[in-house]
């Protein structure tokens, strides 16, 4: 699935750190759609507030 560098096969603190930022990646995505959700229900509460 994804290819070796150039260089040749990661190191074992590379494969740790690899595993860390992917897991990173997956909270931080899970936090970002949380927020946008969050950010476009007050966007329709203000314009709702707005139409009044």
């Amino acid at each position: 699935m994804e290819a070796e560098p150039a260089d040749g096969p990661l190191t074992e603190d590379e494969r740790t750190e690899l595993v860390r930022l992917r897991k990173e990646n997956d909270f931080l995505r899970v936090q970002r759609d949380i927020l946008l959700g969050v950010a476009s229900g007050y966007a329709r509460d203000f314009e709702a507030l707005l139409r009044r």
